[in-house]
């Protein structure tokens, strides 16, 4: 799995090494794609297995976050009823410490140099009882740590790890009338927060963030729930040197709850998301450029999820259990056989086996647990 990884890692390096150009400043343009293929051309023998896996110790019907160490390959599941950890290997799910504070629609960032695992916000069981609450797990000793709160307390927010090692989290539902920032970073070297230049960036939960090549990290769409109630189409770029926002022109199709995942030629692919139907968009970020792809081959109901394989495909499910392959290479779409359980709020873990592991997601079946093998 070394060797692959490597490998894929340094066909990624040669991607950008032929694709990098300078970025125009030209307005985006929205454009149809000339080779986008017909969907239902892809809808081939479908291709992969899902296996049911050991079931969770807790109920994870939503809410909840999946955090692969990257020491050992365990997942770290955090909500509201406490933590647990998998091992892929053993199959086998185990009660590590609760947190100080419980946590439900929050986030969760592995810090980049000690490992450990920082749990950001959510409330603690009430809707609308946003926390600025920040805590750490240290998985060594199993144990979690205060760290210093938010500037704002927030839920249905976003959270990534930039280059630096710091975090940036952005946007989410806070206490009305709140006037903390809409953006903020955190510096794990000295546990401190520190706002963003948001300038004209209205108030939204259920964007994505998506860390570019250049360590800029593209903003998009978002539910503008304290402006007009509706999702939005605005892209944004976040710079970490200047610590502030600029536009990075609209999306085709307003939505919030999507995905938006780097692929290895440096583009984001956006899927899924409400109000976003099975709408595919990509963005060259070397362009500064929108453009068309082809539409996820099913009706895709809003709630879902959407990861990247270590071969550069992107595994994409939704709420019934339809799954299907994008293959960035052949901008084609190929099907799964369907999930062994319809998921609409799951945690998808890419694995260091290659897998993806899928936790909870569904008020049926809440300690449900399987994985999907390309």
């Amino acid at each position: 799995m070394k060797t692959t990884r490597l490998s894929l890692l340094l066909a990624g390096l040669a991607s950008m090494a032929v694709g990098c150009q300078p970025e125009t400043g030209a307005p985006p343009t929205q454009a149809p794609g000339a080779t986008l293929k017909a969907h239902e051309a892809a809808l081939a023998t479908p291709v992969g297995t899902w296996t049911s896996n050991a079931s969770s110790l807790n109920a994870h019907s939503g809410g909840h976050t999946a955090t692969l160490l990257n020491g050992p390959g365990n997942v770290l599941v955090v909500d509201g009823s406490g933590a647990e950890v998998y091992n892929p290997y053993t199959n086998a799910w185990r009660r590590t410490a609760s947190p100080l504070n419980a946590h439900t629609l929050h986030t969760a960032a592995e810090l980049s140099g000690s490992g450990q695992v920082l749990v950001m916000g959510g409330h603690a069981g009430t809707w609308g009882d946003w926390t600025s609450n920040a805590e750490l797990y240290d998985p060594a000793t199993e144990t979690w740590s205060s760290a210093a709160p938010m500037l704002t307390p927030r839920g249905n927010h976003t959270s990534t790890l930039l280059d630096s090692g710091k975090v940036l989290v952005m946007g989410g539902n806070t206490p009305a009338n709140w006037e903390g920032p809409e953006a903020e970073v955190y510096d794990p070297e000295t546990n401190t927060w520190s706002g963003v230049s948001s300038g004209l960036i209205l108030p939204r939960s259920r964007t994505a963030l998506t860390v570019l090549y250049s360590g800029q990290v593209l903003v998009t769409g978002g539910y503008l729930w304290a402006h007009s109630g509706t999702a939005t189409s605005e892209a944004w770029l976040y710079d970490p040197a200047s610590n502030s926002l600029s536009r990075a022109g609209n999306l085709a199709r307003a939505r919030h709850g999507h995905a938006a995942l780097r692929l290895y030629s440096g583009n984001v692919l956006i899927v899924g998301g409400i109000d976003g139907g099975n709408t595919v968009e990509l963005y060259d970020p070397y362009l500064n450029q929108w453009s068309l792809g082809p539409p996820f081959p099913y009706d895709l109901t809003p709630l879902f999820s959407a990861t990247m394989l270590y071969s550069g495909e992107v595994l994409v499910t939704d709420a019934i259990g339809q799954a299907a392959l994008y293959d960035p290479a052949t901008n084609t779409w190929t099907p799964t056989p369907n999930m062994k359980q319809g998921r609409s709020s799951p945690t998808a873990t890419l694995l260091h086996t290659g897998e993806v592991l899928f936790v909870g997601g569904t008020s049926s079946s809440p300690r449900s647990v399987e994985r999907f093998t390309r």
